[in-house]
């Protein structure tokens, strides 16, 4: 089974989609349990607790979708398809390159959190998380969330 020692992501490129970012953040938990999001909309972060690119297990990557003034990181996530490279640089020098298996919108109510963050295939995935569906006005949020599954190559 493929796997890389865990390493710190520094850079996410996902050519597909026009993805290209030198620097990612950690994020760990909100208070009500949920991940946390990046503060800078162009930014998108690592859950620094779960697995590295590249380890075994699902790594996560989180980004917005857009904000008050535009398009954010993540805008085009749910236009990617099955095949499409992503490429996460490492802080040993190394970059994991992913393969694109499938994209799915979950009501948020709904997240399917062990399918997601859960060890469920045994091997070095990646999942890319960003926010979907129709926009609540009255909250302030999105009601869905996009997921994209990829696995290491």
């Amino acid at each position: 089974m493929k796997s890389l020692p865990r390493a710190r992501p520094v850079s996410l490129s996902i050519p597909s989609i026009g993805v290209g970012s030198r620097d990612l953040v950690d994020l760990g938990r909100q208070a009500d349990g949920s991940l946390e999001v990046p503060t800078d909309f162009a930014q998108p972060g690592w859950y620094s607790p779960g697995a590295a690119p590249g380890q075994l297990g699902p790594a996560v990557i989180a980004g917005h979708v857009d904000s008050e003034r535009g398009p954010a990181v993540f805008y085009r996530l749910g236009e990617l398809r099955p095949g499409a490279t992503v490429d996460v640089g490492r802080e040993d020098g190394t970059t994991a390159r992913f393969v694109v298996d499938r994209v799915a919108r979950y009501p948020k109510d709904r997240f399917p959190t062990v399918e997601v963050y859960g060890d469920t295939t045994h091997r070095a995935e990646l999942r890319l998380i960003t926010c979907g569906g129709a926009f609540d006005r009255a909250t302030g949020h999105y009601v869905d969330n996009v997921v994209a599954y990829a696995h290491l190559v």
